[in-house]
Formats: C-alpha cells, sequence, structure tokens
C-alpha cells in the first residue's frame, strides 16, 4: 500500500469533517458537534445503549470457562470484532480497556491485515528473514501525542512496550531524468532547517524553492489551514450525544476552524489555487504526497491530511519513526493491550486467528435488521450482547451479509425477514457497488546480501516519473529497508526489502486467473485462483516495473539476489487480495464520477448492531485518520464519564463545562447518564 502516514500535530491529532462553515455562539456550536458526530461516525441506536449493554454485563466466569474448555459452539461475548486489522485491533483493544469481554476474529494465520509481517528461511542461516507485508513509513509514534495509533496505544497501556528508531528523510528517484543526471535523485529532509527547500532548487529552481517556501508559510502560519487541521482530537470523539461532554473543551477549536472547514473537506488542489502555488515542480510533489497518502492525487484529495502532514514534515524537529522488530511490534502492541490481564487478574479480550467468518446472525427485531452475532466456518456461534464491530472493507462485507440471508437456519420470520433483513442487507450491496476504487498492488520481498552495499543507504525510497501522472500504472514503486535500522530482521550479513507499485494495478488484467472468473467478494480458503503457465508469465512480466525500480537504489540486486542464501517472494494482486482479504486486492475507495473527493458512509449499517470501521467508512483509507473511527467504535460502548476518566489519564485532559467553568458539573451530567449499571473503574 502506499506509505503509511501516521501522523501528529503540533497540539492535537488532525481530523478534517464534513462542514463547510463553522461559526456563532455557543448554542450554534453545540448543535453543530452533535450533527458532525453523527455524520462523520455512528448512530446511538447502531448498538445497545452503554446502560443497557452494562446492565447485562457477561455470564457468570464459571460458565464463559466451560464453554471454552468443552470447545462449544455456541459462545457469549461483548462484542465481536471482525478483522484485526490494525483499525480492528484498536477497536478491539478500547473495547477491552473498558471491561467489556471482547473477541477479535481473524481469517488468516497472522494478524495485522495489511500491516502483518511473516518469515521466510534462508538456505544458509537459521535466524529468519522478517518482512513487513504493507506499511512501513510512520512518523508521531515515537512520542507521546495525539496521533490515532499512538493515542490508543498510551490507552491501553502498552505504547512503552515499543521501541522506535527515529530518522529525518527519504529518498526520491526521478526516471524522466537520466541515472547519470543530478537532478535524478533528491532527498526529502524533515524538519524547517531549510535542508528541503535546498533540494528543492538543486532538482527544480530557485524559482520553485521559493514558492514552496511561501506556500509553507501560508498553510502553516498562526490560524493556517495546517493549524486547523490539528485542533480537533479523534481521542475525545463519540458517536453519541456524550461528544457535547467529551468534546466541550474544543468548542472554541470549532470556532478557530470557522470556513477553513471548506478547504479542508475539499481537494488539496484548491488549497494550492487559493495560496497561488502553480510552480510544476511543487504540484507534481503534492500530487505524490497525496497519493502516499490516500491512492488518489492531489485534485482527489481532501486537504485535511495532506496539510497536516505538512506540519509533520517540516515543523521543528520533526522526524519519522520505525519499530524496532518491525510493524509485527506495533501489531504485538495491539494484542497484547486486548488480551491482557486487568481488573480482577481476567483478560479483557481474545484474538482468535484461523477463524473465518461464514455469516453475520441476523434477527428481525421489531421491524428492524439485526445484527446479533456472527457464525465461523467451523459452525460456531458467537453472539454478542452489545454488538459487532465489522473491520473488512465494505465489499467483503456486503458478501457475507448476503451469505447470511440465504442460510437455512435464519432467525427470523420467513415472511418478515424479506422485508425487513434482506432489504437491509440490499442497502448495503447498494454502497458498495456504488462505490468506486482505487488500484491493486505488485509486492517482491527479497532477503539479499548487505556487503558492499554503502553504510549511509537510506531506509524509504520512492521510484516515479514525476513528468508522468502520479496515478499512471506502475509509475511509483515504493521501497523500503528495514535492516538500516534493525539488522536482527534478517540473517547477519543480509537485508531484506520489500517494493511495491503502489495502489496503480488494474485487477481486470487477474480476473479471469479466477476460478469463477471475477472476484464475487468471499475469499476462500486456502485459495481460489491457480499459479498456471499464463499466471505465471503475467506475474513476472509485472514484476519488471518493480526489478527496474530496485536497479535505481541498488545497481546489482539481481545479481544479489540469486546467490546462494536470498530469498525472492513475488506477490502479485491475487496474492494481495487473499492474504490481506482485499475486494479486487483494492487499496481502498476512490470518489465516485463527477466527484472531487469521496463521499463515504459513516461506521453506521443500516443494520442495528453490526458497526464497520474498515477504511471504506468515512474518513477512508486516509491512514492517520483511519484510526480514529476505530477509536469512536470503540468508545461507544462505555458511559462518557469513564471516556473522560481515559482522556484524563492519558493525556491529562482537564473536563471543563465551556459555559461554566465547573468541571464537577461534567462529571455529574455523566454520572446521572451512567446511572448504577457501569463498571466500577476502567480495566487497568
Amino acid at each position: 500500500m502506499p506509505a503509511l502516514k501516521l501522523s501528529q500535530g503540533e497540539n492535537y491529532g488532525g481530523l478534517s469533517f464534513p462542514v463547510s462553515q463553522i461559526e456563532g455562539g455557543a448554542v450554534v456550536m453545540l448543535i453543530t458537534l452533535v450533527i458532525l458526530a453523527h455524520r462523520c461516525y455512528c448512530s446511538v441506536h447502531a448498538f445497545q445503549s452503554p446502560t443497557t449493554a452494562y446492565a447485562s454485563r457477561r455470564p457468570p466466569a464459571l460458565t464463559t470457562q466451560l464453554y471454552a474448555i468443552n470447545n462449544a459452539k455456541e459462545e457469549y461475548w461483548d462484542v465481536i470484532v471482525v478483522g484485526s486489522g490494525i483499525g480492528g485491533l484498536s477497536a478491539a483493544s478500547l473495547c477491552a480497556k473498558y471491561g467489556l469481554r471482547t473477541l477479535c476474529v481473524e481469517a488468516h494465520d497472522h494478524p495485522g491485515g495489511v500491516a502483518h509481517s511473516f518469515e521466510r528461511r534462508s538456505s544458509t542461516s537459521d535466524r529468519p528473514f522478517v518482512f513487513d507485508s504493507g506499511p512501513s513509513l510512520l512518523s508521531g509514534m515515537s512520542s507521546k501525542g495525539t496521533n490515532p495509533l499512538r493515542q490508543v496505544l498510551d490507552a491501553i497501556g502498552t505504547s512503552d512496550s515499543i521501541n522506535w528508531v527515529t530518522y529525518n528523510g527519504w529518498m526520491i528517484y526521478d526516471t524522466a531524468c537520466p541515472i547519470d543526471d543530478t537532478r535524478s535523485k533528491f532527498r526529502l529532509t524533515t524538519g524547517n532547517d531549510g535542508t528541503w527547500e535546498k533540494a528543492i532548487e538543486e532538482k527544480a529552481g530557485i524559482d520553485s524553492a521559493n514558492e514552496f517556501i511561501k506556500f509553507k508559510q501560508q498553510m502553516m502560519c498562526h490560524n493556517g489551514l495546517s493549524e486547523s487541521s490539528t485542533l480537533i482530537p479523534p481521542m475525545a470523539l463519540r458517536g453519541d450525544f456524550g461528544a457535547i461532554v467529551t468534546m466541550s473543551s474544543y468548542l472554541l477549536k470549532f470556532l478557530k476552524i470557522g470556513t477553513k472547514g471548506q478547504l479542508l473537506t475539499g481537494a488539496f488542489t484548491k488549497s494550492m489555487d487559493k495560496y497561488k502555488l502553480h510552480d510544476k515542480f511543487n504540484r507534481k510533489w503534492f500530487d505524490y504526497l497525496a497519493f502516499a497518502l490516500s491512492g488518489l492525487d492531489a485534485a482527489h484529495t481532501q486537504a485535511a491530511p495532506v496539510a497536516y502532514t505538512m506540519i509533520d514534515l517540516h515543523k521543528e524537529g520533526a522526524v519519522l519513526d520505525y519499530p524496532l522488530g518491525g510493524l509485527d511490534s506495533l501489531i504485538q502492541a495491539l494484542v497484547q493491550g486486548l488480551t491482557m490481564k486487568r481488573h480482577d487478574d481476567v483478560a479483557g479480550g481474545e484474538l482468535r486467528l484461523k477463524s473465518r467468518v461464514e455469516r453475520f446472525l441476523l434477527t428481525d427485531d421489531d421491524g428492524k435488521a439485526k445484527c446479533t452475532g456472527v457464525q465461523l466456518s467451523d459452525g460456531t456461534k458467537l453472539h454478542a450482547r452489545s454488538g459487532v464491530i465489522c473491520n473488512a472493507p465494505l465489499w467483503n462485507m456486503a458478501k457475507l451479509l448476503e451469505d447470511s440471508i440465504v442460510m437455512e437456519d435464519l432467525l427470523v420470520d420467513e415472511n418478515k425477514s424479506e422485508d425487513v433483513v434482506s432489504s437491509a442487507v440490499k442497502e448495503v450491496r447498494k454502497q458498495a457497488n456504488a462505490m468506486e476504487m482505487s488500484g491493486s498492488f505488485m509486492h517482491i520481498h527479497l532477503g539479499i546480501p548487505s556487503d558492499g552495499l554503502p553504510l549511509d543507504l537510506d531506509c524509504h525510497h520512492s521510484v516515479l516519473n514525476l513528468d508522468d501522472d502520479i496515478t499512471d500504472e506502475q509509475n511509483l514503486v515504493i521501497v523500503s529497508i528495514p535492516t538500516i535500522f534493525d539488522p536482527t530482521l534478517a540473517p547477519e550479513g543480509y537485508h531484506v526489502i520489500h517494493a511495491y507499485t503502489a495502489a496503480s494495478e488494474n485487477f481486470a488484467e487477474w480476473d479471469n486467473k479466477l476460478d469463477l472468473g471475477y472476484d464475487d467478494g468471499k475469499i476462500a480458503e486456502p485459495t481460489d485462483y491457480k499459479r498456471t503457465q499464463q499466471y505465471k508469465e503475467l506475474k513476472n512480466q509485472k514484476t519488471e516495473a518493480l526489478w527496474k525500480a530496485l536497479e535505481r537504489i541498488i545497481p546489482d540486486v539481481r545479481e544479489r539476489a540469486s546467490r546462494k542464501g536470498s530469498v525472492v517472494e513475488i506477490g502479485t494482486p491475487l496474492t494481495h487480495r487473499r492474504f490481506n482479504r482485499r475486494y479486487r486486492g483494492t487499496y481502498g475507495p476512490a470518489p465516485s464520477d463527477g466527484k472531487d473527493v469521496w463521499d463515504l458512509p459513516g461506521p453506521k449499517t443500516p443494520i442495528v448492531g453490526l458497526l464497520a470501521c474498515g477504511d471504506t467508512t468515512f474518513p477512508g483509507e486516509l491512514i492517520y485518520l483511519y484510526f480514529s473511527i476505530a477509536q469512536c467504535c470503540g468508545h461507544h460502548f462505555t458511559p462518557c464519564v469513564f471516556h473522560i476518566t481515559l482522556l484524563t489519564s492519558c493525556y491529562k485532559i482537564l473536563t471543563r463545562d465551556w459555559l461554566t467553568g465547573s468541571r464537577s458539573l461534567w462529571h455529574n451530567c455523566c454520572k446521572y447518564i451512567s446511572r448504577s449499571q457501569c463498571p466500577t473503574k476502567l480495566n487497568g
């Protein structure tokens, strides 16, 4: 996937809202806040109310233990999370932190979704090569802040389990220039010491550098667009009227955003036009940066994440982060947060691998379609008292729902099910069919000897033709060499390398390799395509762009890959689809025809008790924003008094009544809302 960008703002994690203008007094702001929470996230009616959920918390511990011991076909949990991608694990671990018995089920044998890691053995060493399957470029993670994912780790208490390496940039290779041209490569250096501006001058000339400096000053000035994109902390978001309480301290910040809301939620090209950034190089550069964030060019990427990223790259002391142990150490920190023993020495949740969901348990509940749990491929039924959170893309979820209503043992009245349940499922399918998608990927994972390679070799590299459209097929290749930072990821004397074409592969070329001749949205086990000679030929043909890109960085890479002890693993769009369970191997959603930016649904589905927290829900695969929706799903189950307690304990955020200054008033309101059915304290 395009480089994972997890950002940290100056003061608060950035979050864009679909609102063009915010102004007026306190009453207007309160009304706006409610509308925003409802539009961007889930409805209070999507799950049981927190009071109801906690009133029917759990069966006796002994009963739960007997289910596990006897491997019974019926289990009862508070929350079921489908999929262990980073979003699913974030939502699940927060639910466990709040004291909800949470089960996360994953079809793969590794957790992490597109961020999972895997091992391959060398023929000359007992130490394996450890590969990241997808994202590896991160920022805002090495210190406490309001990066949404870092917030989750701090909240669940596992952030200190990760050791971070910090660094200050990456290399870019422009294939439009001959290799011996000094302009064929340049380096993005983070921070504000002028190094990046000097690189622009050497690449594109003094006028380009001056235009960037002026644009950066306008974007990053006090009350500028970049600052406005960082004002609302995702950790404070809720999907119910409790948001008025948890976000009360930020009403003034809503006012500060004002009319900038329209720019922040519009295409980034509109911001470039407004601030007169017309230089060709800079426009191409921001196309590249937007594509790395969203898989789309600047004309189709919301301004908020790009403006936010400018702060993250160009503020004083800005750094990038890589976790020692690879991305798996990040995944394991989330798993630890889900499964650790907390209050009363009882684990809050469980991760269950190789557990493929066959269908949702759907019923007609007083004239409304309702999801009460899931059924696994082995027949086990998992019942959820509060609800189900689905981390799968909307296309895959729609297929699961369709499979659910054709089962003979559907727990609804036959005559009413077609009116209520079937119509709700059809509505989800309608949303899925209307959603456009970005391209797929080719991957190559290498384990090669490192002898003779430069000692100052960068970890991250991007290879592209800046004269061409950033979205052209196979134009952008992203490369990471994480053993630059952590040699333990490979046998001694070797590097691991991951290169991929970013969200630009046309899946139509691979459709006829599937057994059905097309992707129906259901990934069979272990595979539903055959490695025919035609498949192998297309695979080799598509891999050539990756080899050529790697040769820009390591000219003799093919020779090194042929040596004894080296490892070569190639993944196609079908591989990406299979292991990451992505419909048509896609990176994620794209704007519909006639739209500048995407208009995605919130997590609420037409089915009561079923929420979606995948990247096909708002705000999409804008990576650092994506985790905010997982946070919102996790917070939904707990009364706001405990949400505020978590905010206060993690970030020293003092909740206060914006109108009267009375901190105790909010707590009294929260206690009134939560009543006596809530847990006495947060787990841990």
